[in-house]
């Protein structure tokens, strides 16, 4: 009876969009757990390296550092609110890289340095590249914070320019990607040691959402590789020394 295929043709569709919504919903909270645990667990350290010194300039500079990161998590809410509603919204801007590069060193470098590991970074400096600083912070952390968790000895990270492009990689010493994994490593249903297998994901949809992308361009040693389009300066762009 024509009735009921129109009952039919409703109900699925009705499934279908309750479908979309549930899917969307379960991946918001997989995202926002990832990502406001990587800042919340940052904020922690300073917190607690403040609560461990006397000292009045030490314990200003890492309040300083903590109130930065609290502005960041901010915008990580902020972003994953527009992201809920319209995935494909970036809100891009011209920006200092070696300001977010600096602010993810100064962060991760205390964890680092718990475990006898180093965090360094070299390279050409005083680029400007075309993104959203706050999703370019988080890609970082998380490959950072990858590499503290699966990798190992030294983490560097290196910026270098191709073309119109600046290009973030960041290595370690450790085992590399298993080759089984290879370009599968950005899958969210891929996990490893206490690793819930999101974080690359989420990294490569933040940078793709300001028209960047992340990539894995050598499994052993790992290097992962953050490209953004890039703003030219007058002058040549001098190199960083490794710090």
């Amino acid at each position: 009876m024509p009735e009921l295929d129109r009952v039919a043709d409703v109900l699925d569709s009705s499934a279908e969009r309750i479908a979309r919504m549930l899917t969307a919903e379960r991946r918001l909270a997989a995202d926002a757990s990832h990502q406001l645990r990587t800042p919340l667990t940052a904020l922690s350290m300073r917190i607690e390296e403040i609560s461990v010194t006397d000292d009045p300039e030490t314990v200003k500079e890492e309040a300083n550092i903590a109130l930065t990161q609290v502005e960041r998590l901010t915008d990580v809410v902020e972003r994953l609110l527009t992201n809920s509603r319209d995935p494909r919204t970036g809100s891009a801007v011209v920006f200092d890289l070696d300001e977010v590069i600096k602010q993810q060193i100064e962060e991760w470098r205390p964890a680092y340095r718990s475990t006898g590991r180093a965090l360094v970074c070299s390279g050409k400096h005083g680029l400007r590249a075309v993104g959203t600083p706050g999703a370019v912070a988080q890609v970082l952390a998380a490959l950072i914070e990858n590499s503290l968790m699966h990798g190992g000895g030294t983490v560097a990270l290196r910026t270098r320019v191709t073309g119109n492009q600046v290009v973030i990689e960041v290595t370690d010493e450790g085992p590399g990607v298993p080759a089984e994994l290879g370009a599968r490593i950005f899958e969210r249903t891929i996990s490893g040691r206490n690793s819930t297998g999101i974080g690359l994901a989420v990294a490569r949809d933040l940078a793709e959402a300001d028209g960047g992308r992340l990539e894995l361009l050598q499994q052993h040693p790992a290097v992962f590789a953050l490209f953004l389009s890039r703003i030219p300066l007058d002058r040549k762009d001098p190199e960083r020394p490794v710090r």
